[in-house]
């Protein structure tokens, strides 16, 4: 008699939940479902929009006070842009974004970054009043650059120590190429140039760098050419660079990643984990701003 009701009881339990069972297995595993479109739907296309942009800038696995500057970073950016009829900062759309993260990530970073621009709402860096442009790098070359040292007039971008981009897998970059390749890449890029055969530092020599060894100026037969210019010819990670010839080869020595200015994302990684909030590092790296609404 006992077992006939242990058995009438199973099956009871097994009828409740078999519809449960079907709509598990037919939908897959709901840990890996796309976050939750209802929840979408109630953000304003500018915080969507704040979110897409940062996401587009910064990794996503950094620090949340490091992703908070970057947040307030964007949000300025493309208040400036608005306020200038430029174009504003690019974004991810957020199919790529879920295609690159996978269903369940971006689930937890897009809601970690709508935390980020929640707690930082309607924040921007204004420099004497002004809403500014805020430009900003991977990782410096282990000092950021004072603007004003090739002309410009952002006052705000001075020279910030970076000692923890050292440390960086993308702080240091060594290539050797041939000669001949030196060479062609050159006069690829300055098709109007004549380049002698074998002699390096006359087809191109740096002739100028600021105080961070960034290099502002290099000469190639007959003219000067930027620090980018050179940069963009051979693909480089920075503007930081030293061109030397060596046992027949031509060696380029690069150091960090991007154009040195503004925010080191790196080395605001690395402040977030000694304890910094993103207001101390946004003032660490553009001096004399005001953060606020």
């Amino acid at each position: 008699m006992i077992e006939k009701i242990k058995t009438a009881l199973s099956l009871i339990v097994i009828i409740i939940c078999l519809p449960y069972l079907i709509t598990f297995v037919v939908q897959g595993d709901f840990l890996n479902a796309p976050v939750r479109e209802e929840a979408a739907e109630t953000i304003d296309e500018d915080t969507e929009l704040i979110i897409l942009t940062t996401a587009n800038e910064i990794p996503l696995q950094y620090e949340k006070e490091a992703l908070k500057a970057q947040t307030v970073i964007a949000r300025t950016n493309i208040a400036y842009a608005r306020e200038h009829d430029e174009p504003e900062p690019e974004k991810i759309s957020r199919e790529d974004m879920r295609e690159q993260l996978g269903a369940k990530d971006f689930q937890k970073y897009y809601e970690l970054l709508l935390n980020c621009v929640q707690e930082t709402a309607g924040e921007t860096v204004t420099y004497e009043g002004d809403t500014v442009k805020l430009p900003y790098h991977y990782v410096s070359a282990g000092r950021t650059r004072d603007f004003a040292e090739t002309g410009g007039t952002m006052p705000y971008l001075k020279a910030a120590d970076c000692a923890n981009d050292l440390r960086s897998e993308k702080f240091l970059k060594i290539e050797f190429m041939d000669i001949r390749q030196f060479r062609n890449k050159l006069r690829a890029a300055f098709p109007d140039t004549e380049f002698p055969e074998e002699d390096v530092q006359k087809m191109a020599a740096v002739s100028k760098r600021d105080s961070s060894s960034y290099v502002i100026s290099a000469e190639i037969p007959g003219k000067k050419i930027s620090g980018e210019e050179f940069r963009s010819a051979f693909s480089l990670n920075s503007p930081c660079f030293s061109i030397k010839e060596t046992d027949g080869k031509v060696r380029i020595i690069t150091k960090g990643y991007g154009q040195g200015y503004g925010m080191s994302q790196y080395g605001a990684n690395e402040m977030a984990k000694e304890g910094s909030s993103y207001t101390q590092i946004l003032e660490y790296f553009y001096s004399g701003v005001r953060i606020g609404d």
